[in-house]
Protein backbone atom coordinates (compact mmCIF):
# COMPACT_ATOMS: atom_id res chain seq x y z
CA UNK A 1 0.00 0.00 0.00
CA UNK A 2 1.36 3.44 -0.92
CA UNK A 3 1.87 6.07 1.80
CA UNK A 4 -0.97 8.16 0.41
CA UNK A 5 -3.44 5.27 0.39
CA UNK A 6 -2.35 4.15 3.83
CA UNK A 7 -2.76 7.64 5.26
CA UNK A 8 -6.21 7.89 3.65
CA UNK A 9 -7.11 4.57 5.30
CA UNK A 10 -5.97 5.88 8.69
CA UNK A 11 -8.20 8.95 8.31
CA UNK A 12 -11.10 6.68 7.35
CA UNK A 13 -10.64 4.41 10.37
CA UNK A 14 -10.30 7.37 12.75
CA UNK A 15 -13.54 8.82 11.37
CA UNK A 16 -15.19 5.41 11.56
CA UNK A 17 -14.51 5.21 15.29
CA UNK A 18 -15.85 8.72 15.89
CA UNK A 19 -18.89 8.09 13.71
CA UNK A 20 -19.68 4.86 15.52
CA UNK A 21 -19.89 6.45 18.97
CA UNK A 22 -21.72 9.70 18.21
CA UNK A 23 -25.07 8.22 17.07
CA UNK A 24 -25.22 5.99 20.17
CA UNK A 25 -24.78 8.83 22.68
CA UNK A 26 -28.58 9.26 23.13
CA UNK A 27 -28.96 5.53 23.82
CA UNK A 28 -26.03 5.56 26.25
CA UNK A 29 -27.65 8.52 28.00
CA UNK A 30 -30.90 6.59 28.35
CA UNK A 31 -29.27 3.33 29.44
CA UNK A 32 -27.22 5.02 32.15
CA UNK A 33 -30.20 7.14 33.21
CA UNK A 34 -28.64 10.57 32.76
CA UNK A 35 -30.24 13.97 32.44
CA UNK A 36 -29.02 16.59 29.97
CA UNK A 37 -26.80 18.23 32.56
CA UNK A 38 -25.29 14.92 33.65
CA UNK A 39 -24.53 14.00 30.05
CA UNK A 40 -22.74 17.30 29.72
CA UNK A 41 -20.65 16.40 32.75
CA UNK A 42 -19.80 13.00 31.25
CA UNK A 43 -18.75 14.56 27.96
CA UNK A 44 -16.27 16.77 29.78
CA UNK A 45 -14.31 13.54 30.30
CA UNK A 46 -13.88 13.23 26.55
CA UNK A 47 -12.98 16.92 26.22
CA UNK A 48 -10.37 16.65 28.97
CA UNK A 49 -8.89 13.55 27.39
CA UNK A 50 -8.81 15.25 24.00
CA UNK A 51 -6.84 18.15 25.45
CA UNK A 52 -4.31 15.81 27.06
CA UNK A 53 -4.00 13.69 23.91
CA UNK A 54 -3.27 16.59 21.60
CA UNK A 55 -0.72 18.01 24.03
CA UNK A 56 1.14 14.69 24.54
CA UNK A 57 1.02 13.82 20.84
CA UNK A 58 3.49 16.48 19.74
CA UNK A 59 6.19 15.16 22.06
CA UNK A 60 5.56 11.56 21.03
CA UNK A 61 5.63 12.37 17.30
CA UNK A 62 8.89 14.30 17.65
CA UNK A 63 10.35 11.50 19.78
CA UNK A 64 9.17 8.39 17.90
CA UNK A 65 7.77 9.56 14.57
CA UNK A 66 4.19 9.87 13.38
CA UNK A 67 3.97 6.32 11.99
CA UNK A 68 4.76 4.64 15.29
CA UNK A 69 2.32 6.88 17.17
CA UNK A 70 -0.45 6.05 14.69
CA UNK A 71 0.37 2.34 14.80
CA UNK A 72 0.01 2.32 18.59
CA UNK A 73 -2.74 4.91 19.00
CA UNK A 74 -5.27 3.94 16.32
CA UNK A 75 -6.01 0.41 17.63
CA UNK A 76 -6.13 1.87 21.14
CA UNK A 77 -8.70 4.42 19.99
CA UNK A 78 -10.87 1.64 18.56
CA UNK A 79 -10.55 -0.49 21.70
CA UNK A 80 -11.63 2.45 23.86
CA UNK A 81 -15.13 2.21 22.36
CA UNK A 82 -15.72 -0.67 24.75
CA UNK A 83 -15.51 1.61 27.81
CA UNK A 84 -18.66 3.68 27.16
CA UNK A 85 -20.49 0.47 26.15
CA UNK A 86 -19.88 -1.06 29.58
CA UNK A 87 -20.47 2.07 31.68
CA UNK A 88 -23.39 1.84 34.07
CA UNK A 89 -23.18 5.08 36.03
CA UNK A 90 -22.26 8.72 35.49
CA UNK A 91 -18.83 8.30 37.10
CA UNK A 92 -17.88 5.23 35.08
CA UNK A 93 -19.05 6.83 31.82
CA UNK A 94 -17.05 9.98 32.51
CA UNK A 95 -13.95 7.93 33.29
CA UNK A 96 -14.46 5.75 30.20
CA UNK A 97 -14.61 8.79 27.93
CA UNK A 98 -11.24 10.13 29.14
CA UNK A 99 -9.02 7.50 27.42
CA UNK A 100 -11.24 7.73 24.35
CA UNK A 101 -10.50 11.45 24.16
CA UNK A 102 -6.79 10.92 24.79
CA UNK A 103 -6.50 8.34 22.00
CA UNK A 104 -8.54 10.47 19.60
CA UNK A 105 -6.37 13.55 20.13
CA UNK A 106 -3.15 11.53 20.03
CA UNK A 107 -3.97 9.96 16.67
CA UNK A 108 -5.38 13.19 15.26
CA UNK A 109 -2.08 15.02 15.63
CA UNK A 110 0.01 12.04 14.50
CA UNK A 111 -2.03 11.28 11.38
CA UNK A 112 -1.99 14.94 10.34
CA UNK A 113 1.78 15.01 10.86
CA UNK A 114 2.05 11.92 8.66
CA UNK A 115 -0.23 13.54 6.07
CA UNK A 116 2.09 16.53 5.85
CA UNK A 117 5.09 14.21 5.33
CA UNK A 118 3.28 12.53 2.44
CA UNK A 119 2.27 15.94 1.12
CA UNK A 120 5.89 17.10 1.15
CA UNK A 121 7.06 13.97 -0.62
CA UNK A 122 4.53 14.42 -3.42
CA UNK A 123 5.30 18.14 -3.78
CA UNK A 124 1.66 19.17 -4.08
CA UNK A 125 -1.28 19.88 -1.78
CA UNK A 126 -3.13 16.69 -0.75
CA UNK A 127 -4.20 17.46 2.81
CA UNK A 128 -7.73 18.30 1.70
CA UNK A 129 -8.27 14.82 0.27
CA UNK A 130 -7.22 13.20 3.54
CA UNK A 131 -9.75 15.29 5.43
CA UNK A 132 -12.27 14.51 2.70
CA UNK A 133 -11.83 10.81 3.46
CA UNK A 134 -12.34 11.62 7.13
CA UNK A 135 -15.60 13.44 6.41
CA UNK A 136 -16.79 10.64 4.12
CA UNK A 137 -15.87 8.04 6.74
CA UNK A 138 -17.78 9.92 9.39
CA UNK A 139 -20.90 10.07 7.24
CA UNK A 140 -20.68 6.38 6.31
CA UNK A 141 -20.04 5.10 9.83
CA UNK A 142 -22.76 7.31 11.27
CA UNK A 143 -25.24 5.98 8.72
CA UNK A 144 -24.29 2.35 9.44
CA UNK A 145 -24.53 2.88 13.19
CA UNK A 146 -27.89 4.61 12.82
CA UNK A 147 -29.12 1.59 10.86
CA UNK A 148 -27.83 -0.79 13.53
CA UNK A 149 -29.57 1.25 16.21
CA UNK A 150 -32.82 1.29 14.20
CA UNK A 151 -32.62 -2.51 13.98
CA UNK A 152 -32.76 -2.67 17.78
CA UNK A 153 -29.19 -3.81 18.44
CA UNK A 154 -28.12 -2.88 21.97
CA UNK A 155 -25.47 -0.25 22.57
CA UNK A 156 -23.21 -2.77 24.28
CA UNK A 157 -23.32 -5.27 21.41
CA UNK A 158 -22.97 -2.54 18.79
CA UNK A 159 -19.92 -0.88 20.33
CA UNK A 160 -18.11 -4.06 21.37
CA UNK A 161 -18.45 -5.61 17.90
CA UNK A 162 -17.55 -2.32 16.22
CA UNK A 163 -14.50 -1.94 18.47
CA UNK A 164 -13.22 -5.37 17.44
CA UNK A 165 -13.73 -4.79 13.72
CA UNK A 166 -12.31 -1.27 13.78
CA UNK A 167 -9.31 -2.40 15.85
CA UNK A 168 -8.50 -4.96 13.15
CA UNK A 169 -8.72 -2.28 10.46
CA UNK A 170 -6.64 0.00 12.67
CA UNK A 171 -3.85 -2.59 12.69
CA UNK A 172 -3.89 -2.89 8.89
CA UNK A 173 -4.37 0.75 7.84
CA UNK A 174 -0.94 2.15 8.92
CA UNK A 175 1.15 -0.53 7.16
CA UNK A 176 2.15 1.75 4.28
CA UNK A 177 2.88 4.91 6.27
CA UNK A 178 6.18 6.71 5.84
CA UNK A 179 8.72 6.01 8.54
CA UNK A 180 10.05 8.93 10.54
CA UNK A 181 7.66 11.82 10.14
CA UNK A 182 9.12 13.95 12.89
CA UNK A 183 8.27 17.23 11.17
CA UNK A 184 10.42 20.10 9.97
CA UNK A 185 13.72 20.73 11.74
CA UNK A 186 13.69 23.32 14.49
CA UNK A 187 16.38 25.43 12.81
CA UNK A 188 13.82 26.54 10.21
CA UNK A 189 11.75 28.13 12.96
CA UNK A 190 14.64 30.25 14.17
CA UNK A 191 14.91 31.90 10.76
CA UNK A 192 11.36 33.17 11.03
CA UNK A 193 10.23 36.02 13.19
CA UNK A 194 7.01 35.96 15.12
CA UNK A 195 6.70 32.18 15.36
CA UNK A 196 4.42 32.39 18.40
CA UNK A 197 2.17 34.88 16.61
CA UNK A 198 1.95 32.59 13.57
CA UNK A 199 1.03 29.57 15.66
CA UNK A 200 -1.54 31.60 17.60
CA UNK A 201 -3.08 32.94 14.40
CA UNK A 202 -3.30 29.46 12.88
CA UNK A 203 -4.88 28.18 16.10
CA UNK A 204 -7.46 30.98 16.00
CA UNK A 205 -8.34 30.13 12.39
CA UNK A 206 -8.74 26.47 13.32
CA UNK A 207 -10.86 27.48 16.32
CA UNK A 208 -13.14 29.56 14.09
CA UNK A 209 -13.60 26.73 11.61
CA UNK A 210 -14.18 24.01 14.19
CA UNK A 211 -16.67 26.21 16.06
CA UNK A 212 -18.64 26.53 12.83
CA UNK A 213 -18.56 22.75 12.35
CA UNK A 214 -19.76 22.20 15.91
CA UNK A 215 -22.52 24.76 15.45
CA UNK A 216 -23.76 23.00 12.32
CA UNK A 217 -23.68 19.59 14.02
CA UNK A 218 -25.59 20.69 17.12
CA UNK A 219 -27.80 23.56 16.02
CA UNK A 220 -28.55 23.39 12.29
CA UNK A 221 -31.49 21.02 12.69
CA UNK A 222 -32.86 22.96 15.65
CA UNK A 223 -32.71 26.21 13.68
CA UNK A 224 -34.39 24.74 10.59
CA UNK A 225 -37.18 23.23 12.72
CA UNK A 226 -37.85 25.90 15.32
CA UNK A 227 -37.00 29.10 13.45
CA UNK A 228 -37.68 28.21 9.81
CA UNK A 229 -40.69 26.05 10.71
CA UNK A 230 -39.71 22.82 8.97
CA UNK A 231 -40.98 19.41 10.05
CA UNK A 232 -38.86 17.42 12.47
CA UNK A 233 -38.00 14.94 9.72
CA UNK A 234 -36.88 17.63 7.29
CA UNK A 235 -34.81 19.31 10.02
CA UNK A 236 -32.28 16.47 9.89
CA UNK A 237 -31.39 17.50 6.34
CA UNK A 238 -29.84 20.76 7.56
CA UNK A 239 -26.79 18.90 8.82
CA UNK A 240 -26.89 16.61 5.79
CA UNK A 241 -26.62 19.66 3.52
CA UNK A 242 -23.69 20.89 5.58
CA UNK A 243 -21.95 17.49 5.58
CA UNK A 244 -22.35 16.97 1.83
CA UNK A 245 -20.93 20.44 1.23
CA UNK A 246 -17.96 19.56 3.44
CA UNK A 247 -17.18 16.31 1.62
CA UNK A 248 -17.46 17.80 -1.87
CA UNK A 249 -15.36 20.83 -0.96
CA UNK A 250 -12.58 18.85 0.69
CA UNK A 251 -12.04 16.65 -2.35
CA UNK A 252 -11.76 19.80 -4.49
CA UNK A 253 -9.64 21.78 -2.03
CA UNK A 254 -6.26 20.39 -3.13
CA UNK A 255 -6.76 21.40 -6.76
CA UNK A 256 -7.82 24.88 -5.68
CA UNK A 257 -4.88 25.22 -3.31
CA UNK A 258 -2.44 24.12 -6.01
CA UNK A 259 -3.95 26.57 -8.47
CA UNK A 260 -4.59 29.63 -6.33
CA UNK A 261 -2.57 29.03 -3.15
CA UNK A 262 -3.64 28.22 0.42
CA UNK A 263 -4.13 31.85 1.47
CA UNK A 264 -6.67 32.46 -1.27
CA UNK A 265 -8.46 29.21 -0.47
CA UNK A 266 -8.90 30.21 3.19
CA UNK A 267 -10.00 33.73 2.31
CA UNK A 268 -12.60 32.65 -0.23
CA UNK A 269 -13.73 29.75 1.94
CA UNK A 270 -14.21 31.97 4.97
CA UNK A 271 -16.16 34.53 2.93
CA UNK A 272 -18.36 31.82 1.43
CA UNK A 273 -19.05 30.33 4.87
CA UNK A 274 -19.75 33.67 6.57
CA UNK A 275 -21.89 35.18 3.83
CA UNK A 276 -23.69 31.88 3.26
CA UNK A 277 -24.69 31.55 6.89
CA UNK A 278 -25.81 35.19 7.02
CA UNK A 279 -28.13 34.37 4.13
CA UNK A 280 -29.85 31.75 6.25
CA UNK A 281 -30.09 34.15 9.19
CA UNK A 282 -31.55 36.95 7.07
CA UNK A 283 -33.99 34.84 5.03
CA UNK A 284 -35.55 32.41 7.49
CA UNK A 285 -37.16 30.10 4.95
CA UNK A 286 -36.47 26.38 4.59
CA UNK A 287 -34.77 26.52 1.14
CA UNK A 288 -32.59 29.47 2.19
CA UNK A 289 -31.53 27.80 5.44
CA UNK A 290 -30.65 24.54 3.68
CA UNK A 291 -28.61 26.50 1.13
CA UNK A 292 -26.95 28.47 3.94
CA UNK A 293 -25.70 25.36 5.74
CA UNK A 294 -24.54 23.82 2.45
CA UNK A 295 -22.52 26.99 1.77
CA UNK A 296 -21.20 26.93 5.33
CA UNK A 297 -19.91 23.41 4.73
CA UNK A 298 -18.44 24.28 1.33
CA UNK A 299 -16.64 27.28 2.78
CA UNK A 300 -15.33 25.80 6.04
CA UNK A 301 -14.21 22.46 4.59
CA UNK A 302 -10.83 23.47 3.13
CA UNK A 303 -9.81 25.73 6.03
CA UNK A 304 -8.70 23.15 8.60
CA UNK A 305 -6.65 21.04 6.13
CA UNK A 306 -4.81 24.17 5.02
CA UNK A 307 -4.29 25.33 8.61
CA UNK A 308 -2.91 21.97 9.76
CA UNK A 309 -0.58 21.82 6.75
CA UNK A 310 0.64 25.34 7.50
CA UNK A 311 1.17 24.56 11.19
CA UNK A 312 3.24 21.47 10.45
CA UNK A 313 5.49 23.51 8.17
CA UNK A 314 6.41 26.41 10.44
CA UNK A 315 9.53 24.51 11.52
CA UNK A 316 9.02 23.32 15.10
CA UNK A 317 8.51 19.63 14.52
CA UNK A 318 5.05 18.55 15.67
CA UNK A 319 4.83 21.13 18.46
CA UNK A 320 3.15 23.84 16.38
CA UNK A 321 0.75 21.33 14.88
CA UNK A 322 -0.09 20.01 18.35
CA UNK A 323 -0.92 23.48 19.65
CA UNK A 324 -3.01 24.34 16.60
CA UNK A 325 -4.97 21.08 16.83
CA UNK A 326 -5.59 21.72 20.54
CA UNK A 327 -6.80 25.27 19.95
CA UNK A 328 -9.01 24.11 17.10
CA UNK A 329 -10.72 21.50 19.24
CA UNK A 330 -11.51 24.12 21.87
CA UNK A 331 -13.82 25.60 19.23
CA UNK A 332 -15.76 22.41 18.65
CA UNK A 333 -16.05 21.72 22.40
CA UNK A 334 -16.98 25.20 23.63
CA UNK A 335 -18.70 26.64 20.58
CA UNK A 336 -22.03 24.79 20.71
CA UNK A 337 -22.36 25.55 24.43
CA UNK A 338 -21.70 29.27 23.89
CA UNK A 339 -24.21 29.36 21.04
CA UNK A 340 -26.74 27.64 23.27
CA UNK A 341 -26.24 30.20 26.01
CA UNK A 342 -26.71 33.09 23.57
CA UNK A 343 -29.74 31.37 22.05
CA UNK A 344 -31.28 31.01 25.50
CA UNK A 345 -30.83 34.72 26.14
CA UNK A 346 -31.59 36.45 22.83
CA UNK A 347 -32.50 33.76 20.31
CA UNK A 348 -30.78 31.18 18.13
CA UNK A 349 -30.40 33.53 15.17
CA UNK A 350 -28.07 35.68 17.25
CA UNK A 351 -26.27 32.60 18.48
CA UNK A 352 -25.60 31.43 14.93
CA UNK A 353 -24.28 34.88 14.07
CA UNK A 354 -21.19 33.90 16.10
CA UNK A 355 -19.84 31.30 13.63
CA UNK A 356 -20.71 33.65 10.76
CA UNK A 357 -18.61 36.41 12.35
CA UNK A 358 -15.76 34.02 13.17
CA UNK A 359 -15.64 32.85 9.56
CA UNK A 360 -14.75 36.44 8.69
CA UNK A 361 -12.07 36.43 11.40
CA UNK A 362 -10.52 33.47 9.54
CA UNK A 363 -10.57 35.58 6.38
CA UNK A 364 -8.69 38.36 8.16
CA UNK A 365 -5.98 35.96 9.41
CA UNK A 366 -5.67 33.94 6.20
CA UNK A 367 -2.27 35.44 5.41
CA UNK A 368 -0.71 33.27 8.12
CA UNK A 369 -1.51 30.08 6.17
CA UNK A 370 1.15 30.68 3.53
CA UNK A 371 3.37 27.88 4.86
CA UNK A 372 0.80 25.30 3.74
CA UNK A 373 1.59 23.30 0.62
CA UNK A 374 0.85 25.37 -2.47
CA UNK A 375 2.45 27.91 -4.81
CA UNK A 376 3.80 29.94 -1.87
CA UNK A 377 5.83 26.99 -0.58
CA UNK A 378 8.37 24.78 -2.29
CA UNK A 379 8.51 21.26 -0.94
CA UNK A 380 12.10 20.07 -0.53
CA UNK A 381 11.55 16.32 -0.26
CA UNK A 382 11.89 13.87 -3.14
CA UNK A 383 8.77 12.15 -4.47
CA UNK A 384 7.55 8.94 -2.85
CA UNK A 385 8.55 5.91 -4.97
Amino acid sequence: MSPRRSTSAVFLVHAGIAGTLAPRIPAIKEDVGLGDGQLGVALTGFAAGLFVGTRVAAWLVDRFGSRRVVEAGLPLFAACLVGPALAGRLASLTVALVPLGIASGLVDVAMNAQAVEVERSLRRPIMGSFHGFWSAGLLASSAVTAGVAAAGVSVRTNLVVAAALLALLALLAPRGLLRGGRGAPAREARRRGGLAVTVLALGVIGFCSFLGEGAAADWSGVYLHEDAGSSAGLAAFAFTAFAVGMVLSRFCADLLSARFGPVSVVRVGGLLAGVGLVLGLAVVEVPAVLLAFALLGLGLAPIVPVVFSAAANVGTGARALGWVVTMSYVGVVLGPAVIGAVAHGVGLRWGLAIPAALALVAVALAGYTGTAAGPERAAPSPPVP
